[in-house]
Order: structure tokens, then C-alpha cells, then sequence
């Protein structure tokens, strides 16, 4: 049996992970662009949000989905924790929603986020 090549298999590496990478860019787009899309139908319908509304709220959704998403990013290269995102997301989210809010850490925990499979439980229930 021949010695594998490493260089091609590095390569066929590199290939897959870029193919990866670029999957994970489509998806992170993607599911950005069915939240912002899911929040203007639900804007629309209970709230009758219009047209002059809805691209307020466009707007406004995409340019604090920037800053978070920055402030996220700036704040990981030297707390990979990202203690002050979630300090400064928690504290906004208190100021529009109450007290009552849940932690950042149990939003986010993966449990609690939101998967196809659980979404399948649920119309099961």
C-alpha cells in the first residue's frame, strides 16, 4: 500500500476547513437575517408595525446587532469569558425588559438555546 501524501492531505485539510468556515459564515447570516425577519412579522402582528416602523426597527436591530457583536469580539481578545459583554447585554436587556430577566449565562447556556430537535419536542408535547 503507497505512504499516504501529508501535503495532500493537508491540503484536502485546509480545503475543508475553509469549506467549514465559510458554512459557518452562511449560517451565522442566515439565522441573523430569520431573527430580524421573525421580529418584523411579529412587530407587524402585534403590534402593527408598518412600513416607517419596521425600517426604524431594521435599522436599529442591525446597527445594536453590530455593536454587540464588536463589543463581543473586542472584549474575547483579552477575556475569553467575555465577562463585560455579558455585564453590558444583561444590563440593557434589565432596562428594557425589568428584573426579571434571565442571566446571560442561562440564555446562553446550550440548553437553552434554540435547536430544530427541540422545537420538535415541543410540537410533541
Amino acid at each position: 500500500m503507497p505512504k499516504p501524501n501529508t501535503y495532500v492531505q493537508l491540503l484536502q485539510a485546509q480545503k475543508a476547513i475553509q469549506q467549514l468556515q465559510h458554512d459557518n459564515h452562511v449560517i451565522k447570516g442566515f439565522t441573523v437575517q430569520q431573527c430580524l425577519d421573525v421580529a418584523l412579522i411579529a412587530l407587524h402582528n402585534e403590534f402593527h408595525f408598518g412600513p416607517k416602523m419596521t425600517a426604524r426597527f431594521e435599522s436599529a436591530f442591525l446597527d445594536t446587532f453590530m455593536a454587540y457583536a464588536q463589543m463581543c469580539v473586542d472584549d474575547a481578545v483579552d477575556d475569553p469569558e467575555i465577562v463585560y459583554t455579558k455585564e453590558k447585554m444583561d444590563r440593557a436587556l434589565r432596562a428594557a425588559c425589568g428584573e426579571n430577566i434571565r442571566p446571560f449565562e442561562e440564555r446562553y447556556a446550550i440548553e437553552n438555546l434554540y435547536f430544530r430537535e427541540k422545537l420538535k419536542e415541543k410540537s410533541h408535547e
